[in-house]
């Protein structure tokens, strides 16, 4: 196992934590991800791709509010929900705490977070002279990785009404 679901309150198995959490993350491409900076609080949606490492990776302008922020400070934190049948039920969601930056950066390196995004979104970056572009940090555009220290799993039909569970991600 790549990582580990360490949950708080030791009721349900890490077993069950993981595939909730990997039904969630496989069934969405959107995420929100928070970040603060000098001019306070910012958010904003992006598409993701995730691994077997739980890192959630994205594409965005360096330029961006969310970009700078993480580039001082590169703690954030993001939901993946799932809309839910009706108004208030079988609620499905997970908050997400780590830090960001930019891919290339990262200790897993910027070609495996590029075949990590290609494998979710084939149409991505074909063009050999992009791909250059993403791999060497060239542009205004970045691939970011956003690893996931800790979260908040919400998955009533699996857990029960209103139950939150906390882990902490073991690598």
């Amino acid at each position: 196992m790549p990582y580990r679901l360490d949950s708080q309150d030791g009721t349900h198995s890490e077993e069950a934590l993981r595939a909730s959490l990997e039904e969630l993350l496989s069934d969405n491409t959107l995420f929100s991800l928070a970040t603060t900076g000098p001019d306070g609080a910012h958010i904003n949606t992006a598409f993701f791709a995730h691994d077997g490492e739980l890192d959630l990776y994205f594409v965005s302008e360096r330029s961006t509010q969310h970009s700078q922020n993480t580039a001082a400070d590169p703690r954030a934190a993001a939901t993946v929900s799932r809309q839910p049948p009706e108004y208030g039920e079988h609620l499905q969601g997970v908050q997400l705490s780590g830090a960001v930056q930019e891919a290339r950066e990262a200790e897993t390196g910027a070609k495996a977070a590029l075949a990590c995004y290609q494998g979710r979104f084939p149409t991505f970056a074909q063009d050999p002279a992009m791909q250059q572009r993403f791999l060497t940090g060239e542009g205004p555009l970045a691939l970011y990785r956003f690893r996931v220290e800790s979260l908040t799993l919400l998955d009533e039909p699996r857990f029960g009404r209103r139950v939150y569970v906390t882990a902490a991600v073991v690598r």
